[in-house]
């Protein structure tokens, strides 16, 4: 067949538009790879502290996106049905005004199940934390527990323990944007019957219940800085003496660290003369540790370096570049030992109508402390383990009172009641006893 000079024309015009089509295409895709991007979440489109982006980094999540879990794991179409809505503050960050907060978390359907399976608490899971005493010889003490996350399921066929949460539809009214204080919340059973519970130190009012949200919980609202941690330094020190970052054959060390955190400074640059200035000092204070500590003297010229830096991050990781902001300020719901977390509904406050509290029971979602010094673990502590507990043990309350109900039958089980912190019987367990847990009240009932 003859190619005419129109037939030319047409494949040219065709291949031009082609490779047009190809490059808008190819243009497209990489601007909206980029504007699903950490970098323009954090740096061109909302307004993000820099704190909140290294948080993330060293987080168990830094390799998820910002847009996997604040707009959540959506279809291409589905996010791009949803990044139209927010073209309303395009205009106003195009001109200079401020950059709008990061949006909230969807629901953890849409979000954390992308992930994460529907019903991630599958078995029960040993956590072990190491402490060290802020003493001479750095005292370690590990405290092992247990953690109920699969839990049990009671005579009743109820579920106690963590995973009791994903069964019971939980909704809750927060009077702070944090959800700290939660003053009313409502259970649901298996059977469609409800339970509701008032902070009956904080009542809400019939109409002030009435006009408040009403959320039901969510993954988030207790794993609530599992994208951005921001941890209690006196914690990071423990890590970093536990897993050889800081050494702990040094005398004093965990002291002289946790005080070096509490130093303000103007940059990291100066941060890093900080640490080289403390570790001079500490020289000074003790100019005999060569001999007295050979072996760690010896290993600390190969690692001076390396520490002194790793230090200097400690120190920049513990402070925040806004005044009055600190890891105070970022709650970490998870747990209860530095925030309210657990005890915001668990706090020996909330009850219903006929003076029922919402359980207070420590050992629901974990085993009783266990203090393990030296290496050795108390028998006694092991032996509980594999015992069946009495009713009277799972009683709402019993956290409260249990120290009013001693008697000579407790023996069978915990040996000899000693009351006290030395850890030398069950009863004198300083993971219990000795300690403050915020929000917690058991004087209540």
């Amino acid at each position: 067949m003859r190619v005419t000079s129109k037939t030319t024309r047409w494949i040219l015009i065709l291949a031009v538009f082609g490779i047009g089509f190809l490059l808008v295409g190819a243009v497209g895709v990489a601007s909206w790879e980029y504007t699903n991007s950490d970098a323009f979440c954090a740096n061109a489109c909302h307004e993000v502290h820099p704190e909140e982006t290294y948080a993330h980094h060293i987080s168990q999540h830094s390799a998820v996106a910002c847009v996997e879990c604040h707009m959540g794991r959506l279809s291409t179409f589905e996010a791009m049905a949803k990044k139209v809505t927010h073209t309303s503050e395009l205009w106003g960050m195009l001109v200079g005004y401020d950059r709008p907060l990061t949006a909230s978390m969807p629901a953890s359907r849409k979000s954390c199940e992308g992930c994460h399976s529907e019903n991630p608490h599958q078995y029960n899971s040993v956590r072990v934390r190491t402490h060290f005493a802020p003493d001479k010889e750095n005292t370690e003490t590990r405290i092992g527990l247990i953690i109920r996350t699969a839990g049990i399921r009671s005579r009743n066929n109820e579920r106690k323990g963590v995973r009791a949460h994903l069964e019971k539809p939980v909704r809750f009214i927060a009077t702070d944007p944090q959800k700290q204080h939660i003053p009313w919340v409502q259970v649901t059973r298996a059977d469609g019957s409800t339970t509701t519970y008032t902070d009956y130190q904080n009542p809400l009012s019939e109409d002030e219940i009435a006009g408040s949200p009403v959320q039901t919980m969510e993954c988030a609202d207790c794993h609530n800085r599992s994208g951005h941690p921001f941890r209690n330094p006196e914690e990071m020190v423990d890590e970093a003496l536990a897993n050889g970052r800081l050494d702990p054959r040094f005398p004093y060390v965990k002291a002289r660290v946790a005080a070096l955190l509490q130093q303000e400074f103007d940059s990291k640059e100066d941060a890093m003369h900080r640490v080289e200035q403390a570790w001079k000092k500490y020289q000074e204070d003790f100019p005999n540790i060569p001999e007295e500590y050979p072996d760690a003297w010896a290993d600390s010229q190969k690692y001076t370096e390396e520490r002194l830096a790793f230090a200097a991050n400690l120190l920049v990781r513990s402070k925040f570049l806004e005044p009055g902001v600190s890891w105070r300020s970022f709650p970490d719901y998870s747990g209860h030992k530095y925030a309210a977390g657990c005890f915001r509904c668990h706090s020996g406050r909330h009850q219903d109508p006929d003076g029922n509290p919402i359980p207070v029971n420590c050992t629901l979602c974990h085993t009783v402390p266990i203090i393990i010094r030296d290496g050795q673990m108390p028998l006694t502590f092991l032996q509980t383990l594999y015992y069946t507990r009495p009713p009277s043990h799972g009683e709402p309350y019993f956290m409260a009172n249990h120290r009013t109900m001693v008697d000579e039958t407790c023996q069978a089980c915990h040996g000899e009641i000693s009351f006290g912190v030395d850890d030398q019987s069950f009863c004198a367990n300083s993971g219990c006893h000795g300690e403050k847990w915020p929000g917690l009240t058991l004087t209540a009932g």
